[in-house]
């Protein structure tokens, strides 16, 4: 039986404008990391980063869930 891929969830979330480039470095370093979730799902981080504009800083981020 083959195997099918959960499918990737997004987030967005605003966040501090002054910790963007602390937050894009801390992203960027869990990439391809897993984390275990209150709700005791496992997921999978695809990537991440902060965008900046109009003095405004959003995280954006991508996960998988894999059990």
């Amino acid at each position: 039986m083959a195997s099918v891929l959960a499918p990737a969830w997004g987030v967005k979330e605003m966040t501090d404008p002054d910790k963007a480039q602390e937050i894009r470095e801390y992203m960027q370093s869990v990439a391809g990391s897993n984390f275990t979730l209150s709700s005791g799902e496992t997921v999978t981080v695809i990537k991440g980063d902060v965008k900046e504009k109009n003095g405004e800083a959003i995280l954006i981020f991508r996960y998988q869930i894999v059990k």
